[in-house]
């Protein structure tokens, strides 16, 4: 008997929405909408275009991928949590430190003390010794 001489086609490897040639595992380029065939770069391979219908695109991400600002300062203040309910008519916390004693956490009220075009002025309590101090934004 004669070996067969059918030849199997080896697919694109494809990892995520990406594929990348089996011969020499080039990026293939995304095909045009013209096109039937996309020729690899590289080996001068050819992939049908195809193989790229209906591929499921899946992302990642965490919340830390993308720092911002904003979720750090919210990160500073928190309000206090006692016997599991939230803790209503309580001024938040800052986790900062007093300048008396030296403790982490001073509980803060922002009020509008002088004119609306004007910054805010910001009470700080120390949650320790009870020192005050105040900062106009």
């Amino acid at each position: 008997m004669a070996p067969s001489t059918k030849s199997t086609r080896v697919a694109a490897h494809r990892i995520g929405s990406l594929l990348f040639c089996p011969a020499c595992g080039t990026l293939l380029d995304l095909p045009k909408d013209d096109q039937d065939e996309i020729a690899c770069h590289q080996c001068g391979r050819k992939e049908p275009a195809s193989s790229y219908e209906n591929l499921p695109t899946r992302t990642y991400s965490s919340p830390n991928a993308f720092p911002s600002e904003l979720r750090s300062k919210r990160a500073l203040v928190q309000n206090k949590v006692q016997d599991g309910e939230a803790a209503k008519d309580r001024d938040p916390v800052a986790q900062e430190k007093c300048q008396k004693c030296g403790h982490i956490g001073l509980s803060y009220k922002e009020m509008q003390l002088r004119s609306a075009d004007e910054g805010s002025t910001i009470f700080y309590k120390c949650l320790n010794c009870g020192d005050q101090t105040s900062t106009n934004n």
